[in-house]
């Protein structure tokens, strides 16, 4: 190798020089900038510590804070507070609650490309913020490889781990909080002269009543977020004095989390966007408020391809139904999203990724980590990953920061990714 080839290999790579000495199943960012994040314990005494609205105890919840800086060589560990799982529980516990990510850690597989407390470095105006939501009872770590490419492309992301609806949630010090199960449906006796299926309609409405105020919960949390960042943003002490444009506010989540930053979104006009990672109930990707409107706000349902079940003549017996009255049904939930999303003031995208194998949780870290070892599927779960990235990224750019040529309006393989536009968004 010549010694100008030398020069020019170590002048345009020094960040990945210390990605390859550091391996990590993550995927690197795509952005330019240099990863930091910083992990808050804040508490709201306005509210309870969950659902029992007369508990003494206030509601706590940790933060992690992902942004761009101009520290190099990055590898925080992935769980931000890995100590403290040692202070509180014992290996085997901590193994079961929180795999399958801490084996992988700990064969030495998995870790971030996040500086610990790095400098933030946003331009004058500051950096665009985003709240994250996790999906119900998924440790809000397990979407490291979405925070890191967003930070790293100008994005402060804000991660909430919700408290009593994410598995277990352990403060500095081990002083941990496991999640809350949720009671048994009550079934009143009328309910025993139902047929089969009408009684589990009634069912999954009294569950879906339930899932909804923890929903409420999870909102108020990212409205809480915001306020907080926002407190941060004008101390001239905190690392994020003048760093956030609080003018550009956006809100996205991942199933259940997706479902709560929508609802944050139709209560909240700071706002400006809102993105719902395959999080739905009954097909729809948010509710209506109680005076029917959807949100004033662009929307983005980002989802995959989901295969149409086909109830076998023995299923539609046990559920008392006729093969008529099932397809009615399946009928009214397909459409049941179109009305919803062409009736968005702010505008709405549906963004369908067509990957072979992609679960629910593939807008995750996990399959990755699950799949180490097998190329298959990590080509699936990476794959998974770069569509999500790409398309989260394209809704924000477009809304939060005008960019024009974003991948929501370049022509797509109809067979990778589908893009669906509901009302023309408007600057």
């Amino acid at each position: 190798m010549t010694r100008s080839l030398i020069s020019l290999v170590f002048a345009v790579a020094p960040a990945l020089h210390a990605q390859i000495a550091r391996p990590t199943l993550l995927p690197l960012p795509t952005g330019p900038s240099h990863v930091g994040r910083i992990t808050y314990t804040w508490v709201d005494s306005s509210r309870a510590a969950f659902l029992d609205s007369a508990e003494a105890t206030r509601r706590e919840i940790l933060v992690d804070v992902w942004y761009p800086t101009t520290a190099e060589g990055g590898s925080a560990g992935y769980l931000p507070n890995l100590a403290d799982f040692r202070v509180t529980m014992s290996d085997s516990v901590a193994r079961r609650r929180f795999a399958p990510e801490l084996a992988a850690i700990e064969a030495g597989a998995l870790r971030t490309h996040a500086t610990e407390g790095g400098a933030v470095h946003c331009p004058a105006e500051g950096c665009p913020l985003l709240i994250f939501s996790h999906g119900g009872g998924v440790d809000r770590s397990l979407y490291s490889a979405q925070y890191e490419d967003l930070a790293s492309h100008g994005y402060i992301v804000a991660a909430i781990a919700h408290t009593g609806s994410t598995h277990r949630v352990v403060f500095p010090g081990g002083r941990s909080i496991a999640a809350v199960a949720l009671p048994p449906i009550e079934e009143p006796p009328e309910w025993k002269s139902l047929p089969a299926w009408r009684r589990d309609f009634a069912r999954s409405v009294a569950r879906a009543n339930q899932r909804r105020r923890i929903r409420r919960v999870e909102a108020a949390d990212i409205r809480f977020v915001i306020d907080r960042m926002t407190r941060l943003a004008r101390t001239n002490s905190s690392p994020f004095a003048s760093k956030v444009d609080l003018a550009r506010v956006g809100a996205l989540g991942h199933s259940a989390g997706g479902m709560a930053a929508a609802l944050a979104c139709q209560l909240d006009a700071r706002i400006r966007a809102c993105l719902n990672q395959d999080g739905a109930m009954a097909n729809l990707p948010f509710d209506r408020d109680a005076s029917g409107r959807t949100m004033a706000q662009p929307f983005m349902y980002l989802t995959r391809t989901y295969a149409r079940p086909v109830d076998s003549d023995s299923m539609l017996k046990v559920l008392e139904m006729t093969r008529a009255e099932n397809d009615s049904f399946l009928n009214a939930l397909q459409f049941r999203p179109d009305t919803l999303l062409a009736d968005m003031p702010g505008g709405a995208w549906r963004v369908t990724v067509r990957v072979a194998g992609m679960t629910h949780m593939g807008f995750s870290d996990e399959p990755l980590i699950l799949a180490a070892g097998d190329s298959a599927k990590s080509r699936t779960a990476l794959e998974g990953l770069r569509l999500t990235n790409i398309y989260t990224r394209a809704f924000f750019d477009m809304t939060l920061r005008g960019a024009r040529d974003t991948a929501l309006g370049k022509a797509v393989d109809s067979s990778v990714v589908t893009v669906e536009r509901f009302r023309p968004f408007r600057r």
